[in-house]
């Protein structure tokens, strides 16, 4: 089995109760046993406090991999991140820089490509740890999603200061449907 510097478990959003979606209880289910296998020492829990909620992601999954057994004190806090870049540079920052570092990054099965592409750009050596969740509408919609995100992140158009050529303003408008169309070629 391979030893990784670090796991990177990778926050998704919190219920109206800033309590654990089943989403990221799943997320956590597979940090956790990826913890017990021996992959690494080191979980950090990433996801920082969202609009409209009082506590961060990092939070709430620190109190459910206590849950599950891992230890306090291997566990780190990323509490700043509100995406899948900011995550990869703050846990960066956590582990005292990328370069050279090995890490298990443990997202939804749908996000497992993009996140491991997105870690390897930010200087981590990456492998995925899928959280398999149930491949229902929902699971549908955010794997058809995970594409123009993946094309984003490869020609840095995720970068704040890109514009997105306007034929992929046009794929993000046909997946996200016309509200999403008008408001993006407003801002553009």
């Amino acid at each position: 089995m391979k030893k990784y510097d670090a796991i990177l478990l990778l926050g998704y959003g919190l219920d109206e109760n800033d309590q654990a979606t089943q989403e990221l209880r799943l997320r956590v289910k597979a940090a956790a046993k990826a913890y017990r296998e021996g992959y690494s020492d080191v979980i950090v829990a990433c996801g920082g406090t969202t609009e409209g909620h009082h506590v961060s992601e990092a939070e709430v999954m620190q109190a459910l991999l206590l849950e599950e057994g891992v230890a306090q004190e291997n566990i780190l806090l990323e509490n700043q991140s509100q995406i899948t870049i900011e995550n990869m540079r703050f846990a960066a920052d956590a582990l005292g820089g990328a370069k050279g570092k090995r890490v298990l990054v443990v997202t939804s099965d749908y996000h497992v490509r993009r996140s491991v592409l997105t870690a390897m750009r930010a200087g981590f050596r990456a492998k995925g740890y899928a959280a398999v969740l149930p491949h229902d509408d929902a699971w549908k919609e955010k794997k058809r999603t995970e594409l123009p995100y993946t094309i984003d992140m490869l020609v840095n158009w995720n970068q704040q200061s890109a514009v997105r050529p306007k034929w992929m303003r046009m794929l993000f408008g046909l997946i996200y449907g016309k509200k999403e169309r008008k408001k993006d070629q407003k801002t553009a």
